[in-house]
């Protein structure tokens, strides 16, 4: 099997291979314009090999399939989405990847930051912010999860894609066979690790409402209806805050955990 990639570029020189690098990935080799890199994933769930493609150069020098992932990494120069514009038939080429991330250096204002946002809305892109701008706000209110920024973020997003390489610990083989039986640990770990959209508003709260009432009603549900609502869960949480995310994703645990035939009561403790 051919390795999966992911696929980095920059709009300045020598940005995209310094991202490569902070991911902790190893250069395999390359030419003038584009430098591979072999990334191991190695977290608490499963083991993979990926491919990092990092480039400053358009039109892109190599074929996309297999691309799985795209992070786009920006200097934002007060004149966007101008300079971001010139990306998009490169994104609409993407047909196989899942994951698009916008790593963003400081904002010059909050317009800037706003018409951004703007941008990732339409075009389906998670912003993740290389620089905290908020980390004195951040830290006042304890009763918020803290939520991760730069290559801690772009690690822990691509950590959620399912790459088809993977391994999985603890499962024989480490395969899954269709016996076997979803860790609710997982499932909660994943949903917790959205991050939070500006760009959403109160609407997809009512969605979120929506699918939890559709799971948390039915006593009989089985696996293939809750997967089937996981992925709808997975993009409506992104419009909640961490808090309230978290108790979205217990939920679901506890949706899972019945369809296993389990006891509620049984995962009460699920965090100590």
């Amino acid at each position: 099997m051919d390795l999966p990639r992911v696929l980095i570029v920059s709009t300045e020189s020598g940005k995209a291979s310094a991202i490569a690098k902070d991911l902790d990935s190893q250069l395999m080799g390359g030419d003038n314009d584009i430098k591979y890199f072999s990334w191991n994933i190695d977290n608490k769930y499963y083991l993979a090999k990926v491919v990092l493609c990092a480039t400053e150069k358009l039109p892109l020098g190599m074929p996309v399939d297999g691309v799985e992932a795209v992070i786009l990494h920006y200097e934002p120069k007060g004149e966007e989405p101008l300079h971001l514009e010139q990306y998009v038939s490169l994104i609409q080429s993407l047909s196989e990847a899942d994951i698009f991330l916008l790593a963003c250096e400081a904002f010059p204002n909050v317009h800037s930051k706003d018409q951004v946002i703007e941008w990732c809305h339409i075009h389906k892109f998670e912003l993740v912010e290389m620089i905290n701008s908020d980390a004195t706000s951040d830290s006042m209110d304890n009763d918020l999860e803290p939520e991760k920024f730069g290559i801690e973020r772009l690690i822990e997003a691509l950590h959620t894609h399912t790459w088809p390489n993977r391994i999985l610990k603890g499962i024989p083989n480490g395969r899954i066979s269709t016996s076997t039986e979803p860790d609710v640990n997982e499932i909660k770990d994943q949903l917790e690790n959205i991050q939070l959209n500006a760009s959403r508003n109160g609407t997809d709260n009512l969605l979120m409402n929506s699918v939890l009432d559709g799971i948390m009603g039915e006593e009989n549900t089985d696996f293939g209806e809750l997967f089937g609502q996981l992925m709808a869960m997975k993009e409506h949480a992104a419009a909640l805050s961490p808090s309230n995310r978290r108790a979205a994703a217990e939920q679901l645990v506890t949706a899972f955990w019945k369809a296993m035939g389990g006891d509620a009561s049984e995962i009460e403790d699920l965090d100590d």
